[in-house]
């Protein structure tokens, strides 16, 4: 399996969440080890944990209250190994529905950004940007291309959409940089980027969304050519 460190330490908290509920270790309503202690344990990054806790939350197999943490959902025990499953395997979801998805939420997601930012997101997008130009030629390149579009997401303060793109980008994005976006030219990716952020800044609606077609149109047409019934993310 060939997953970026970003992913298969995701999967390693999710996995690890599994485990203790089978096992009985956690029990509905049960408060969830803190982020930091979590990464400490499992020896990963706490952006790491949150992105977990986020993806778990979003299934409805955790619920976070702003004094009590994060806390197993007062679920029954089948019920939440049921939806841990399910989130654990939404890599078996063909490619090219994922990008289909991928592209509908983000391309809204993009428009009510435009919209609906504010200084505070456009300096989080500007932040998100100047990391990923930075790593663009290292492994954190996924990741940080991750996080600049999550970033755009997040200002567009809808957060059910923030959350689904969370579910399904970083599989997307891992598939997609194994077989073709090294390809694409740092200038052209750079630029499509910053153009996203200027129709954002701009309040450019229409343009931010023309724009973001243009950036998302080679892994559409490539997720469209690719029809191998044995090509599933892996």
């Amino acid at each position: 399996m060939n997953h970026s460190p970003n992913i298969k330490q995701v999967e390693t908290v999710l996995k690890y969440i599994k485990e203790q509920l089978y096992s009985g270790s956690l029990q509905p309503g049960q408060r969830l080890p803190a982020e930091r202690r979590l990464a400490e344990m499992l020896g990963v990054g706490r952006a790491h944990v949150r992105a977990a806790f986020q993806k778990l939350e979003f299934y409805g197999i955790v619920q976070t209250f702003p004094q009590s943490g994060t806390v197993v959902a007062q679920e029954k025990m089948q019920v939440l190994e049921r939806l841990i499953t399910d989130a654990l395997q939404i890599e078996q979801y063909d490619f090219a529905s994922l990008v289909y998805v991928r592209v509908l939420l983000e391309l809204e997601a993009v428009r009510l950004c435009a919209r609906n930012r504010t200084p505070e997101d456009l300096e989080n997008i500007e932040q998100a940007l100047l990391e990923c130009e930075a790593k663009f030629y290292t492994d954190e390149r996924v990741s940080k291309d991750f996080a600049y579009h999550q970033a755009l997401a997040r200002g567009a303060h809808n957060p059910v959409i923030a959350s689904m793109l969370l579910v399904i980008t970083p599989d997307v994005l891992r598939y997609y940089q194994r077989y073709r976006v090294c390809t694409v030219p740092q200038e052209e990716v750079c630029f499509e980027h910053r153009e996203l952020l200027r129709c954002v800044r701009e309040q450019d609606e229409e343009g931010a969304v023309e724009m973001l077609r243009r950036h998302l149109k080679s892994l559409s047409e490539f997720a469209a050519t690719y029809n191998d019934e044995n090509h599933f993310l892996e």
